[in-house]
């Protein structure tokens, strides 16, 4: 990738703080426009492939506020890349999930966007995994990938999506979420890194809908020189809504990590419950990891929480460890592997997870008969 790439400034704080600590947003080198990444896309026989949108659809999911921000948006929404659109028709139950595999490319810049429509009471699942196997881990080639993934879920749907970032030391992802929810409606999220040069996620998800729900599960690794950024937001707009939010993550030397975490109960959602937990263990010394939970509220009855867990392992956990002949450094690696282990086994397309777990020394590789 050539040095004529422009800035942009994402994942903006919807509640800045002092310019100094660097949190408020971050910044991003991208190119003037990137090509469509190459992709392999499965799609159930319930589900449908088209760029047939009502209008009024179409508006919600343009108009929808994103994690990574306006800036983001607009550059993504410029590049000459058409939005794939899957459709469940109302009362559809996928059986399987719909899985997308995107192949970064060597010393390029690309960007996918995808539209998903959960028409009422139905139910779906959306696996996408970013591979970096065929890029070469050479100096200076820096392959970014960038991905805009636009919700509407309407009454009484469920959707539950996996992104999975598994690109390697020469891959960039930047990750961007935009959703809708309507009354009663559902949206979980898992996403994992597993180790890039950067990850960058970001989540808004407007809860407009009385009873809806929003669930966000990440789990990262990042190591030498490697960057993690994450911007969730969640806007309470119905009353009775809930959101959660878990981060659970591992740095290591020279790694770095920021957390932004809202919670924004808006004027009638009475009843609303918000809850934002993290836990990042610290493998190292040389490292910066920030976290920035915000909690913004101009609704009286409501409840929202947030709460970290940031450090190492404590002695009590090492002595187990050494008690049992496996010194401190196994340890480290075991506890650090465990908790992507662990957010891997959620993913629900099974040649997937079988795929990570292998790759990740869980799992030995079937030997053909």
């Amino acid at each position: 990738m050539t040095d004529d790439r422009m800035t942009l400034r994402v994942s903006p704080l919807p509640g800045p703080t002092w310019n100094w600590l660097k949190v408020n947003d971050a910044e991003i080198k991208v190119p003037e426009e990137a090509e469509e990444a190459l992709a392999e896309v499965d799609l159930p026989g319930e589900l449908s492939d088209t760029m047939l949108l009502e209008e009024e659809d179409v508006e919600a999911l343009i108009s929808a506020e994103s994690g990574l921000g306006s800036s983001f948006a607009a550059w993504i929404a410029g590049c000459p890349v058409d939005p794939v659109t899957v459709t469940a028709s109302a009362g559809m139950q996928a059986e399987k999930p719909a899985v997308v595999r995107l192949y970064a490319t060597n010393g390029e810049a690309t960007a996918n966007r995808y539209q998903l429509i959960a028409r009422k009471d139905s139910e779906l699942t959306l696996v996408m995994y970013v591979s970096g196997a065929d890029v070469a881990e050479a100096a200076g080639k820096n392959t970014v990938v960038s991905i805009d993934t636009r919700l509407l879920i309407q009454d009484g749907a469920k959707v539950h999506l996996v992104q999975v970032c598994d690109g390697g030391a020469s891959v960039g992802s930047f990750v961007d979420v935009a959703a809708v929810l309507g009354e009663k409606s559902e949206l979980s999220i898992l996403q994992i890194s597993t180790g890039e040069a950067q990850a960058f996620f970001g989540v808004a998800a407007d809860l407009r809908g009385k009873y809806s729900k929003l669930s966000i599960d990440t789990a990262f690794s990042a190591g030498d020189g490697e960057r993690v950024d994450m911007n969730y937001i969640a806007r309470h707009h119905g009353k009775h809504t809930e959101s959660l939010i878990r981060v659970n993550g591992v740095l290591r030397e020279n790694a770095e990590k920021t957390f932004r975490g809202t919670i924004d109960f808006i004027r009638g959602s009475a009843g609303a419950k918000g809850d934002e937990r993290e836990d990042v263990l610290l493998l190292g010394e040389d490292m910066v990891n920030k976290t920035v939970p915000l909690i913004l509220c101009s609704e009286e009855d409501v409840e929202g929480s947030h709460g970290a867990t940031i450090g190492d392992l404590s002695e009590e956990t090492l002595y187990y460890f050494r008690s049992r002949g496996i010194d401190d450094e196994e340890a480290y690696s075991l506890i650090a592997k465990g908790r992507l282990v662990s957010a891997v086994q959620k993913i629900p397309d099974e040649a997937l997870k079988k795929e990570l777990l292998m790759k990740m020394g869980e799992l030995e590789e079937e030997i053909p008969a």
